[in-house]
């Protein structure tokens, strides 16, 4: 069950069916802190079993979507959850690809690194024009393996999802939409009310047939998640575990 109350930095408003979840800490970029992760690792899943929920929202409060991971030398790579941090990270990708009502990303600025990931495994994201959106973990000695990886080869194809991430690039909110990463490019003030009309058509929808359709399309989904997901977590893993170690001894 969804409830606000038990998120310290994602905000929650239920309106009319349609949860809108805002990444909160809009002075960090709303870069994903320990606190955050586990929080993103628990929420689809929460909203998944909240019946009056049939619509999501995913956005982030400020300028900007979700700057990606917090880098700040007092994170210390702990979880609130009972997993690892990548167990953590495989639960946030497959509950998003679980979560049986449509999930729609507003990204209201940049979008990098976890935030790209965020938002283009929402089923359909409108994107603020000159905002920024890429996963350079490569760049920072990291194997881009907690998602991108797995679901951009669907979106984009093969080839140009090696160029995007073997060259870690970043690029404007209107190549990605010309491209396919995300659905459109839009003025900034109208990137939330866009995901909100669309949210809100979808919401009026018969649910059983609107989630269970949902259902079948992410059968290409998870087939490629079961495939490579574990597989790119353990070498992301691996690349990480000097840093994780590092800062647990601080």
């Amino acid at each position: 069950m969804l409830r606000a109350g038990d998120y310290e930095t994602i905000a929650v408003e239920v309106t009319d069916g349609v949860a809108v979840l805002t990444l909160n800490r809009p002075e960090q970029r709303n870069s994903v802190d320990d606190r955050m992760h586990s929080e993103l690792a628990s929420i689809f899943t929460a909203v998944r079993r909240t019946s009056d929920v049939r619509a999501v929202v995913l956005t982030g409060a400020g300028d900007t979507f979700c700057a990606g991971g917090d880098s700040s030398p007092s994170r210390r790579f702990e979880t609130f959850t009972g997993l690892t941090p990548i167990e953590e990270a495989r639960a946030i990708v497959e509950s998003i690809v679980d979560l049986d009502q449509p999930l729609v990303a507003a990204v209201n600025g940049d979008a990098l690194g976890l935030g790209a990931i965020l938002a283009t495994f929402a089923d359909t994201a409108f994107v603020a024009r000159g905002a920024r959106i890429g996963d350079a973990h490569v760049r920072g000695g990291v194997t881009a393996g907690n998602g991108s990886a797995v679901l951009w080869p669907l979106l984009i194809g093969l080839n140009r999802s090696k160029e995007l991430l073997l060259g870690a690039t970043i690029l404007e909110a209107e190549e990605a939409a010309r491209i396919g990463l995300v659905r459109e490019a839009v003025e900034s003030n109208e990137v939330l009310p866009r995901a909100l009309s669309v949210a809100q058509e979808w919401a009026a929808m018969p649910a059983l047939a609107l989630q269970t359709t949902k259902r079948i399309l992410n059968v290409h989904l998870k087939t490629a998640v079961a495939q490579v997901l574990p597989f790119g977590l353990a070498l992301e893993e691996l690349t990480l575990a000097p840093l994780m170690e590092a800062r647990r001894q601080q």
